[in-house]
């Protein structure tokens, strides 16, 4: 059961954690004109064509027709018929997010991750690597330890897993345990039927986030509209 915030009246402490939860309206607020290289950032309604995947539907036959991307993948997977292209985009979509870099001046990643506490967490549905590069660059100069938690609902391009070890890390980097390159976390899922308890790195992250959500005081959303597509998210 939820329970009341942890506050020292005398000294003034809260020390039930705040929990921020990002949507892709986070990151295009933070870089409305692109990343470091000019490369933008696209939301579902615009990623087909910031992508420039319409003509890998043409070359399968397929008409796109402007729905949301989410709802259109969906669509493909459940279909059964076309695994061949849901690969491609798989890909193209992995290929375009790696590439993103922070700008270097100060972004609002970087004020996000240092005006939080340790006991605090940032969850975040985007693929876009700008949290987990935000996080990299403020913890080589304050410390891992003084560093809030982070969570990748849907995955990241900048997360890697070890399935042997069930170990997490950042993608080039290699496992402690074994010592394998870890491998690049899932993105996309059908949305109208997230079973985020096959995937056990996104299940974890999932469970990370609801303990989270127990014991806070502050929860803020920043550009996550919850979308209709996103069932499983939404509940």
């Amino acid at each position: 059961m939820p329970t009341i915030p942890n506050l020292d009246v005398s000294k003034k402490i809260n020390h039930s954690p705040h929990v921020v939860i990002l949507g892709a309206g986070a990151s295009y607020a933070a870089f409305p004109k692109g990343d470091r290289n000019g490369l933008k950032l696209p939301l579902m309604n615009n990623l087909v064509c910031v992508l420039g995947i319409e003509s890998v539907f043409s070359k399968h036959g397929i008409e796109y027709s402007g729905d949301n991307f989410e709802a259109t993948y969906d669509a493909l997977v459940c279909s059964g018929n076309y695994s061949e292209l849901v690969h491609e985009i798989e890909m193209l979509v992995e290929s375009y997010f790696s590439e993103m870099l922070l700008p270097d001046e100060v972004t609002i990643y970087d004020y996000l991750v240092l005006s939080l506490r340790p006991k605090d967490i940032i969850a975040t549905f985007n693929w876009d690597p700008f949290l987990a590069q935000a996080f990299q660059r403020n913890m080589d100069v304050i410390g891992f330890k003084n560093m809030p938690q982070i969570a990748f609902l849907h995955g990241n391009v900048a997360m890697g897993l070890c399935v042997d070890c069930k170990s997490k890390g950042w993608r080039y980097n290699t496992c402690d345990s074994c010592n394998k390159q870890f491998e690049q976390s899932k993105l996309l899922y059908p949305v109208s039927n997230k079973d985020y308890s096959k995937d056990e790195f996104i299940a974890s992250e999932w469970e990370r986030l609801q303990t989270y959500i127990k014991y806070s005081y502050f929860i803020t959303i920043f550009g996550y509209s919850a979308p209709i597509t996103d069932v499983e998210a939404k509940k």
